[in-house]
């Protein structure tokens, strides 16, 4: 594990205050990783005050970057390209700046495009955490022990930053991964993005059906538990990532059609080794 200075990520800007926000704010503070964290979000910041979460609220996302050394963007996708491009002006040499999107590069090209010399010390970042709860309420200091975090660092990052990142996510509990942002994109939409959709439409087929809740046992109950999600992240999510959320969608359409097509024609073994196929996978990591 490499070595962390003694301040830390230094006066945190957290430009998101909601659960995962929350929780990496959390975090360093349980662990003595900042000097104190400055909030800005559209609705829950003061909330955030309230709980601790963070020292002070800004009322603008310039004004949260301003004497900070990191900058954390903490907010859904398509709001994080946003406040990337608001904060690009604000920037000033040395600061840190990570995002903590679910989709990697439209988050990237941003910061090609708006940071200039600036994206050196910009480490994107993905912590794979999460729950169906949403806001400051729900976050939680412990979030990301023993959970994998993804960082996707450019060619342009500066070793120093991509390491001193690595470490805070150390310090705090999480395993660190590297994949380039492209290819954690793929990946996710496979692992993650699409399985929400799945989750989503299941969960809307059954109830339009009218079925009784009473009558749902944990195996469907476990299949849609993420379907409790916030529709609008997720929505954000999908868009954000189209191309390899839909090629996801391909495949898994191309495995429910020959399980239909087994079925329809009453053919055992056929049926058996397609569902073999996919418990082989998932006992893998049982």
């Amino acid at each position: 594990m490499a070595d962390t200075p003694a301040r830390g990520l230094g006066r945190v800007a957290l430009l998101g205050t909601g659960l995962i926000g929350g929780s990496f704010a959390a975090a360093l503070k349980r662990h003595g990783l900042c000097l104190d964290v400055v909030g800005y979000s559209t609705g829950d910041a003061a909330r955030a005050r309230d709980l601790g979460l963070v020292d002070e609220i800004a009322a603008s996302p310039e004004a949260a970057v301003a004497g900070c050394d990191t900058v954390v963007l903490a907010a859904p996708v398509s709001a994080n390209c946003d406040l990337l491009e608001r904060i690009a002006s604000s920037l000033r040499a040395g600061m840190l700046v990570t995002d903590l999107s679910s989709v990697k590069m439209p988050v990237v090209r941003v910061a090609r495009e708006r940071l200039g010399q600036h994206v050196a010390r910009f480490v994107p970042s993905h912590p794979i955490a999460g729950s169906e709860r949403s806001g400051p309420e729900a976050a939680d200091a412990s979030l990301f022990e023993d959970r994998a975090v993804v960082l996707s660092p450019l060619p342009e990052n500066d070793a120093d930053a991509v390491a001193l990142l690595a470490a805070i996510w150390e310090r705090i509990g999480a395993r660190v991964m590297q994949l380039p942002a492209d290819e954690h994109d793929r990946l996710y939409a496979q692992v993650s993005h699409w399985p929400h959709a799945i989750a989503f439409g299941l969960a809307a087929a059954v109830g339009r059906d009218d079925v009784p809740a009473a009558l749902v046992g944990p195996g469907l109950a476990d299949l849609t538990r993420t379907a409790a999600s916030s529709p609008e992240l997720w929505a954000d999510i999908l868009l954000s990532n189209v191309g390899p959320a839909l090629a996801a969608a391909a495949r898994f359409r191309q495995e429910m059609k020959a399980i239909e097509s087994a079925m329809r024609r009453g053919d055992r073994d056929a049926l058996v080794a397609l569902l073999e196929a996919g418990a082989r996978w998932r006992r893998g990591f049982q």
